[in-house]
């Protein structure tokens, strides 16, 4: 039978990975239906505030953007987390300043070895780990590198381009002909042609919401239209009296409506959100009655005010309204948990406030905190607010909370907007009435909110100092060179060598234990297994792999077993139980979280590893390897090249043959037909139960099949347990001597443990 484990998981959807992550998950604790609402962002580039027809251009027509505004809720303040891409989108899904997670500077292009950092819990992420289908479909430009890539940063699927096509970002791509239109990790053409972009991007959401409107979805509808350069497809052209920006406008709108008719035909609309608004500005206004100035990587308003429609009537939403409180892209975050009936993580700082209540129609304004109007009403309390006497007197908590810091494309603070007042900071403090001059013609002199925005200014620069967080920063891999740790990675570690975890006798098994310097308090620990077959090799094999976990924030243990040929099965199994009893039994001397171990291994070691993680208590394979007051149970398990099903035909086939046969024989005593009850003993998948940890599979494409464990996560998902399968493109079964390949493993495995490993035990 087994024991009670120390892993206690919710049952929610692990991410899609292939990088870094990390963050907290969320709680769902109330929704507006049998099923949480769908919720589709349209996202569309460089689109000026007065580019719609329901915002007063004359030049198109946008009908199916139109209605959508007299069937919803129509912003006149909104504004963008920033005057230009990459930052405004890191605004929108992180729920921060594009500043506090060091995302405010220009943009990510190719070379770029920066990005949102694998901390931060993107909104996609908090909606996948609650049960959302989630898909990124169009325009990425927010890193480059694997942990930054939309499949490890929330997204079940992608499918787009992760760059711009403007020459200064496809002069990367030159010599490998042209920037590529991906599927998931796969090219799927190029160079691709900006004309065919709206509607290939609208084909693929449309699929994406048909596959998934049996469960809630989150689709991420980022198009790459309207940056330059235009495309427009044959249909199009000529169709607006505004040239090919005007055509471009009006093919977006014709695909809009395409998406409309989908929730429609499908009968999901009355479960929709559907929101839209553009990533920045693109240029003032054309007639005297559109007095916004400014343009795309300005802080006047043309640069950053940008049009905005939040859309679901079926759902409370407010319908045929506009609204002129003062709204940012980051409050989307809060606000789309709350309707999703999610409480964001209790530890998450974020930006962004619960705006439900006004979209709905019960406040006319954005409600402080003290209303307690919504689930996450009181987010913005967990900012920083410890005012400076100079301060305190002047500005109140709410009035600091709703401000909105404009900073510019190099990421400086340049103004501050409360209500309708705007105070520029640089090079002098210069004071505009928003709502009576919003083209920021006539200074104002009102020395009492000068002095309030001043402060709140000097508030926020010292909010940022303290606690803005840095971007996530990768560096390029040796694409064909061996596996390596630089010497200043190395450096980064504390180690302990040869520690004795078991002693059988006189025989005494080893682990080397590695450590980030540095770090305080109790750390998440992962066993390291290494493979061979089970019959040859040692830790040494996994001593890299140890090294790049520690890197990443564990107490890591590379440990030594008794091969087959010393020792047969079950002596693996005991040794690796025994290793995960040491930990426990001595968390205190280590710094070890002892809630919080996981196990990773290759070949033999992902199979000790799975079969690790579903066997705890039964009693023929915990050994006596000492500490047998502790458990053996861990929390999360990552088998790479591993077999599960050792009762399957192919294993069958295998430990009958002359050759490959071997070591399965030496290891098991025989063949499966010989052995039947020691194979189905070894067999991770027999003891499989609703108990086991989540276990996220990684193997080679050019692996053998049995290596996807399929019957495995299969059997897990019908036990509502968390689980997943990367697949490392062209990699072999010995996939971690290569760097990039070995990068990939790492960073997939750190992106899991620290989603399965961040959970609260009870």
């Amino acid at each position: 039978m087994k024991r009670f484990r120390v892993f206690p998981f919710t049952t929610a959807r692990m991410v899609a990975l292939v990088f870094l992550v990390f963050g907290f998950h969320g709680t769902r604790l109330q929704a507006a239906s049998d099923q949480p609402p769908n919720i589709i962002f349209i996202f569309v580039d460089d689109q000026g505030y007065y580019d719609l027809g329901c915002y007063g251009a004359s030049e198109v027509k946008t009908p199916r953007i139109d209605r959508m505004s007299d069937e919803g809720l129509r912003f006149t303040d909104y504004y963008a987390a920033a005057p230009i891409c990459s930052p405004s989108r890191a605004g929108l899904l992180t729920g921060c300043y594009p500043r506090r997670v060091g995302n405010e500077v220009w943009v990510h292009r190719a070379d770029s070895p920066t990005g949102i950092h694998p901390d931060e819990l993107t909104l996609a992420e908090l909606l996948q780990q609650n049960g959302y289908e989630t898909a990124c479909i169009g325009k990425w430009h927010l890193g480059f590198h694997d942990p930054f890539l939309p499949r490890n940063q929330g997204f079940d699927y992608y499918f787009g381009l992760l760059h711009n096509l403007d020459p200064v970002e496809a002069v990367y791509f030159e010599d490998q002909g042209g920037v590529p239109l991906m599927r998931n990790e796969k090219i799927i053409k190029r160079p691709v042609d900006p004309a065919e972009l709206t509607k290939l991007y609208t084909d693929e959401a449309i699929s994406f919401i048909e596959q998934n409107q049996q469960s809630p979805f989150f689709l991420y509808l980022p198009h790459t239209m309207l940056h330059n350069p235009l495309g427009v497809s044959e249909a199009f052209q000529g169709s607006s009296q505004w040239g090919e920006y005007g055509d471009a406008i009006q093919e977006l709108d014709y695909n809009v409506g395409r998406i409309f008719d989908s929730l429609t035909r499908l009968k999901i609309a009355n479960n929709t959100i559907v929101i839209y608004a553009s990533d920045n500005g693109r240029g003032p206004g054309r007639t005297p009655e559109q007095r916004i100035r400014g343009r795309k990587l300005s802080t006047y308003e043309g640069g950053i005010r940008v049009p905005a429609i939040a859309w679901g009537p079926g759902l409370r939403l407010q319908t045929g309204e506009e609204t002129s409180a003062v709204v940012r892209a980051m409050d989307w975050y809060p606000t789309l948990a709350t309707l999703a009936g999610i409480e964001v993580p209790k530890g998450r700082v974020i930006d962004g406030r619960d705006i439900s209540p006004l979209l709905k129609g019960e406040t006319k304004d954005v409600p402080t905190p003290s209303m307690k109007k919504s689930l996450n009403a009181s987010v913005p309390l967990r900012r920083r607010w410890d005012p400076a006497g100079e301060w305190s007197p002047i500005i109140q908590r709410n009035e600091y909370n709703d401000a909105f810091f404009y900073h510019g494309s190099q990421g400086a603070l340049a103004a501050v907007r409360w209500r309708n007042w705007k105070l520029y900071l640089n090079p002098s403090l210069e004071l505009f009435d928003l709502a009576e001059d919003p083209g920021e013609t006539t200074l104002v002199k009102d020395g009492e909110i000068t002095r309030k925005l001043r402060g709140m200014a000097i508030l926020f620069q010292e909010e940022m100092r303290r606690d803005a967080r840095p971007a996530g920063e990768s560096y390029k891999p040796i694409a064909s060179g061996r596996t390596e740790i630089s010497p200043q990675d190395l450096d980064k570690l504390d180690s302990k060598r040869d520690v004795t975890y078991a002693q059988y006798g006189d025989r005494t098994l080893e682990m080397d234990l590695f450590r980030p310097k540095g770090s305080w308090g109790s750390l998440p620990a992962v066993i390291c297994i290494h493979g061979g077959g089970w019959a040859k090799g040692n830790r040494t094999s996994h001593e890299k792999l140890a090294q790049a976990l520690a890197i990443r924030g564990y107490v890591t243990a590379n440990i030594s077993y008794r091969l087959s040929g010393e020792a047969p099965f079950p002596a693996a199994i005991h040794d690796c139980k025994a290793a995960v009893r040491f930990l426990r039994a001595h968390a205190g001397e280590y710094g070890i979280d002892p809630d919080k171990i996981g196990a990773i291994g290759l070949s033999a070691g992902g199979h000790l590893t799975a079969l690790l993680a579903t066997s705890s208590g039964e009693k023929q394979l915990e050994g006596d390897g000492g500490n047998d007051k502790f458990s053996s149970a861990i929390q999360a398990a990552v088998p790479m090249g591993a077999q599960t099903d050792l009762l399957s035909e192919r294993t069958r086939e295998i430990s009958q043959t002359e050759d490959r046969g071997q070591i399965w024989r030496q290891f098991l005593g025989g063949s499966q037909e010989e052995k039947p009850d020691t194979y189905r003993l070894a067999s991770p998948f027999h003891y499989l139960d609703e108990h086991d940890p989540p276990c996220w599979f990684i193997t080679g494409e050019g692996d053998d099949l049995s290596t996807h464990a399929g019957p495995f996560r299969h059997r897990m998902k019908e036990l509502d347990t968390p689980t997943g399968l990367t697949v490392i493109p062209d990699a072999p079964h010995p996939f971690l001597g290569k760097q990039a390949w070995f990068d990939n493993a790492v960073n997939n495995a750190d992106k899991f443990f620290r989603q399965a490993l961040s959970r609260q035990h009870p």
